[in-house]
């Protein structure tokens, strides 16, 4: 098989790569969407978690509080009943300073009771919100994780199909030509470029004139001097598609040559 089919073969697999590549990039991305809709469930639940966790301790300091003031309640009422009972005016008094001191005791973890419950009242409704955001994620996280892995399903069908392309699509390639490919194509894409206005189009250096020369007759492969992947010429590769070949001719140059010779002749 002569040089140009090869190139033309070498581009048909380039350009079946460059989608293999790229299933390759979605197959890689899309697991990494699935574990980050992953850990923002479980950031969800950590966070509903410690919000649980300091209800139930505000829950529990609220019963507790609740139990002291029933036992002040309850010494409120033993006092007063102290203070009907006694005949005597010193012990009254005392009952009375007892009393007051219960009764401000009473009155001040009412109000941190009420406070208390105030803040239960509305973590519980936080923790309930976060509840249903959690049960909302979920649900959304499972109908995603469906579409992604069935996009995925899809992907490596594709990927399947390509690769059997591609291996078809090299039949005819020499050994050779193919595993140069093959190890360019492993570190750098495209591995297969045009040269362009005496540059190569894979880094845009600026290729020796003998190469490019060499280019417009396609009868070797060549590779750039610089980045090493294998360059043509499009206008020489392409030239019985385009009805025109790339390389000079050498009957131009013969008839440039002898119209040059009269012109000279004429002038002298």
């Amino acid at each position: 098989m002569d040089v140009k089919a090869q190139i033309k073969i070498l581009l048909a697999l380039q350009g079946l790569d460059a989608e293999i590549i790229a299933i390759n990039k979605s197959l890689k991305a899309l697991p990494e969407r699935l574990n980050e809709m992953h850990r923002d469930v479980a950031a969800l639940e950590e966070l509903l978690a410690k919000e649980q966790e300091a209800l139930d301790q505000e829950d529990r300091w609220k019963r507790e509080k609740e139990e002291e003031h029933q036992f002040l309640e309850a010494q409120i009422v033993k006092i007063r009943k102290q203070m009907q009972e006694s005949t005597a005016h010193r012990e009254t008094l005392a009952l009375q300073r007892q009393l007051d001191t219960s009764r401000k005791q009473a009155a001040d973890m009412e109000d941190e009771i009420l406070q208390t419950m105030q803040a239960v009242d509305a973590r519980r409704a936080q923790v309930e919100a976060r509840q249903g955001d959690l049960v909302e994620l979920k649900e959304r996280f499972s109908v995603e994780e469906e579409e992604i892995r069935g996009e995925m399903d899809r992907l490596q069908a594709e990927l399947g199909r390509l690769k059997t392309r591609r291996e078809e699509g090299s039949v005819g390639l020499e050994t050779s030509v193919k595993r140069r490919y093959d190890q360019i194509a492993s570190r750098r894409h495209p591995s297969v470029v045009e040269a362009v206005d005496g540059h190569c189009t894979g880094c845009n250096m600026a290729i020796l004139p003998q190469l490019y020369n060499t280019l417009y007759y396609a009868n070797s492969m060549e590779f750039c001097p610089i980045c090493q992947r294998m360059i043509y010429l499009k206008s020489a590769v392409f030239c019985d598609e385009e009805g025109s070949s790339g390389a000079p001719k050498a009957d131009d140059t013969e008839t440039s040559s002898g119209e040059e010779g009269a012109d000279q002749k004429a002038s002298g």
